[in-house]
């Protein structure tokens, strides 16, 4: 009896470690930028999703995100990607970046009402970055599949 008891504790302390870390991430954002088809470099004020926790919060419980604002998710390695708007409200763009900086992919992703009906959004390209935005930014500003490109530094 003791030991489930013991047990029991330790899973509460890693759930509250976890669910602390989960929501206490601070918003840092960085400034990048695109180039468009014609051009022109359009800046984003992005927070960075680079490590696991960060990458599986995303966006989620937000309920606005500004104009010119977004997440940028950074992976290790080059690979097919999938994306799913889980407690997430904003409808967005999903522009997935090669690891040369070319965007590959434009996915406009809705958000999900339940978790029954909530769609996963799996890429055709390999990307190395995934820029989530407002939905409709890609369009408005241009940016265009292997016309456009990520400024990297």
């Amino acid at each position: 009896m003791d030991y489930y008891l013991i047990a029991a504790v330790i899973v509460i302390l890693f759930v509250a470690l976890f669910l602390f870390f989960f929501f206490q991430t601070k918003k840092e954002f960085t400034r990048i930028e695109i180039v468009n088809e014609e051009g022109k470099q359009i800046p984003i004020d992005v927070e960075i999703a680079d490590t696991g926790i960060k990458r599986m919060k995303g966006l989620m419980f937000r309920s606005s995100l500004g104009q010119n604002e977004g997440m940028l998710f950074v992976f290790d390695n080059e690979d097919y990607r999938k994306f799913w708007m889980m407690n997430t409200t904003i409808p967005l763009d999903a522009i997935h970046i090669a690891a040369n900086g070319t965007v590959v992919e434009v996915i406009l992703m809705d958000p999900c009402t339940s978790l029954i009906s909530c769609k996963s959004y799996p890429s055709s390209q390999k990307a190395k970055y995934v820029l989530e935005v407002n939905q409709g930014f890609a369009k408005e500003n241009g940016i265009e599949i292997g016309k456009s490109k990520l400024l990297l530094n």
